[in-house]
């Protein structure tokens, strides 16, 4: 093993020199005024000779506050004129007044301030999170390549070193190797090289607490704005941790090092070789155990395997698969993660707003999450399947090895998995990336038949949905008296039918138990959620007319209300005493314990199983001190649903406003004090699946002893 991973770090360091030459060199030196809120720059641009290729002219493009000058007197550097309404930047050009063979050097000169301010929009708000295109301020800076800072020409890929002077007492992270970090006086130098192609450069800075710790050849980084050695130690474990497990699945860690680092606003973002996430965010203990590792993996696929965004992203999916939902594999809770993904694509994703995996670029509303991550991530649970781990596992690690630091889109995998798995997969990629929509399965016609070789169960599976078929294979779990057997059938029609013979009698019968397939969910197959109605195209919002409440409320229903106007959808609001009866074709919300509607959640005469005593004692208290959040169907029409959110606490709606629709797969929730605190969560029991069937004998049914296991991790823990 050892010997492989050597050579396949060979293999890699080629692959770096070939691209090298036909990537640009930046060598930028820096001057960070923090003070001045500015940056003055020196960045000597070298042009392999197979890029310049006799030209005489290079257009680039910067920052609209930063004005560039040519430091050589045979170089001209001038702005074109044109109409960039809206752009942060502006273009130029670059004219070479004597055309030279070989490689050329250009240096630039430019100084400016940056200052855009940290801003949040409707969906930001809903994912808790704000956005800068770039930003120098006291607190901190973040510059990247949205921050156009850097001179940016029509190329995917280029190499850099970064040479920064700053304040003693901040520090530098950026790609790559730190080479240098020295204090002389008040001033303090930083140092990196990132002789690996990359697709843009970032200068992070603020002042923090650094600590650090060899995991093998890798260097693991903490830089937390609080000092903190316990928290630092607990991420710097976890990375250790981490990194031999993607190591082992995907290939050699293409970095020298991974640093955590706190940002000065609430963040989630993953760098090449680090990642930047707020000071709420990195003291969430749950972050350790899932978007922690997702960042840490995106070192592997989108942060050294780049995407070819026109092409469609294939990263976010296949990153989620095996950080996220391979975490919960490991811990025995993958079916219930692949089932809350199909539900957010069942409650999210409309005729209207549905469109093809290649076409996902990046997440900004619930639809395009539930498409390019939820259905990518179930593309490649199926593509496990139907090729087995081992091939899979390998098939990947060939993507990896032949795409590192290169531009790589679906085909390169399509190639990969063909190579290892000697099956025409194209089909199957055609299928689930290139068309929209989702099956969708009913169980019908189940009968057995006792013949003297045994028992001969026949049933029936059809696809109801709109869209043409899908031919895929469906997991079917029978269950006999002592054992459950798993069969595959294949879907290739409206409708097929199946017969099979068992030496006992089977007692039941359950397609897709273990959610194993993409599709759309039966309303009756999930528990009543915040999701399905966060979801709905057309909804509405039913405020309390009277209510000490009310102002605070109104507030949560122009906040929901502009999030959904963001995502194409709509949410009228209304009061309770507009209406006399609540509307039957539509998702709603009531809100307010005063509301006239509330006495629809009637929890301990309807859904007291739901709860063990401990949790409904919790229920009582929450009802006159807490907050309490419920979702049911609606009671006129249960394809929609209801949801109810109500406080005792005004400080807390801001908080329930923000925080519920990252809830969104829970039945009831409950909240403590002004933050709000969640000390109660779950969901109420799902009935009447359409792909579950107890087969009667004699108008009588049988008892099975038998239960579903989780299924084997696609890797060990």
């Amino acid at each position: 093993m050892q010997n492989l991973k050597f050579l396949l770090i060979l293999i890699c360091l080629s692959f770096t020199v070939m691209l090298t030459a036909q990537t640009i060199h930046h060598n930028l030196d820096v001057d960070l005024s923090i003070d001045n809120k500015s940056i003055d720059v020196i960045d000597s641009i070298t042009f392999p000779g197979a890029i310049i290729n006799g030209k005489s002219l290079l257009m680039f493009t910067l920052n609209k506050n930063l004005q560039p000058e040519s430091l050589d007197g045979s170089i001209q550097v001038s702005k074109i004129i044109q109409n960039n309404e809206g752009a942060i930047y502006n273009s130029y050009k670059i004219e070479l007044n004597l055309i030279k063979q070989g490689d050329i050097t250009v240096p630039i000169k430019y100084s400016g301030a940056i200052t855009e301010e940290i801003s949040t929009g409707a969906d930001e708000y809903a994912r808790g999170f704000s956005e800068t295109n770039g930003i120098i301020t006291d607190k901190g800076v973040y510059l990247a390549g949205s921050t156009y800072w850097v001179p940016s020409f029509d190329l995917p890929l280029l190499t850099y070193t970064l040479s920064v002077n700053l304040r003693n007492d901040w520090n530098v992270v950026s790609q790559g190797e730190r080479i240098t970090n020295r204090v002389t006086g008040e001033r303090r130098k930083v140092e990196y090289i990132c002789d690996n192609p990359t697709e843009e450069v970032y200068l992070i800075s603020a002042g923090w607490t650094e600590y650090e710790k060899m995991a093998g050849n890798v260097l693991v980084q903490a830089f937390l704005r609080t000092p903190d050695e316990e928290l630092a130690n607990r991420y710097i474990d976890a990375t250790s941790g981490y990194l031999k497990m993607y190591v082992d699945l995907v290939g050699p860690y293409p970095y020298q090092k991974f640093a955590l680092v706190e940002n000065f606003w609430e963040t989630g973002y993953g760098m090449p070789s680090f990642t930047l996430l707020g000071e709420k965010i990195i003291r969430f203990p749950w972050i350790l155990t899932t978007s922690y590792p997702h960042e840490l993996l995106h070192n592997w696929w989108g942060n050294s395997v780049y995407v070819d965004f026109e092409k469609g992203n294939w990263c976010e999916g296949l990153t989620a698969y095996m950080a996220d939902h391979l975490l919960k594999e490991q811990a025995g809770q993958g079916a219930d993660y692949r089932r809350n993904t199909l539900q957010k694509f069942t409650d999210y994703v409309n005729p209207e707003n549905d469109f093809p995996v290649i076409e996902f670029r990046s997440r900004n509303n619930s639809a395009e999450e539930a498409i390019g991550y939820g259905k990518c991530l179930m593309f490649n649970h199926m593509l496990r399947k139907m090729v087995g781990d081992e091939n899979y596992i390998k098939a990947y690690q060939g993507f990896y090895q032949n795409n590192i630091y290169k531009i790589s889109t679906f085909d390169n995998i399509l190639e990969s998995f063909q190579s290892f798995s000697k099956t025409d997969l194209k089909p199957v990629f055609d299928q689930w990336l290139t068309r929209k929509g989702a099956p969708s399965f009913q169980l019908s016609n189940v009968s057995t038949q006792i013949l003297d070789e045994g028992f001969n169960v026949v049933f029936t599976l059809s696809q109801n949905q709109k869209d043409d078929v899908f031919i895929m294979d469906v997991p079917v779990a029978i269950y006999l008296k002592d054992k459950i057997e798993l069969v595959k059938v294949t879907s290739d029609k409206r409708s097929n039918k199946y017969s099979f013979m068992f030496p006992s009698e089977p007692v039941k019968i359950e397609v897709d138990p273990q959610f194993d397939v993409f599709r759309r969910l039966d309303k009756s197959e999930v528990p009543p959620c915040l999701s399905q109605i966060f979801g709905e195209s057309d909804g509405m919002i039913v405020l309390p007319g009277n209510s000490p409440l009310l102002e605070e409320y109104k507030t949560l229903a122009e906040t929901w209300s502009q999030a959904k106007e963001a995502e194409g959808k709509f949410l009228k609001v209304i009061f309770d005493n507009e209406i006399e009866t609540l509307p039957d074709l539509k998702s709603i919300w009531i809100i307010g314990f005063e509301n006239k509607f509330a006495g629809l959640f009637d929890m301990e005469k309807e859904y007291r199983p739901a709860f063990d005593a401990g949790q409904f004692e919790l229920v009582r208290q929450l009802l006159s001190a807490g907050s309490l959040v419920y979702s049911i169907p609606n009671p006129e029409n249960n394809a929609f649903t209801i949801g109810f959110v109500g406080t005792n606490v005004k400080e807390a709606v801001p908080g329930l406003a923000r925080l519920l629709p990252h809830y969104g797969k829970y039945s009831f929730l409950g909240f403590e004090g002004e933050r709000p605190n969640n000390v109660l969560k779950g969901n109420f029991p799902a009935l009447n699946s359409p792909l579950f069937y107890t087969i009667p004998y004699e108008g009588k049914y049988l008892e099975t002893s038998a239960a579903l296991n989780s299924a084997k991790p696609l890797i060990g823990e």
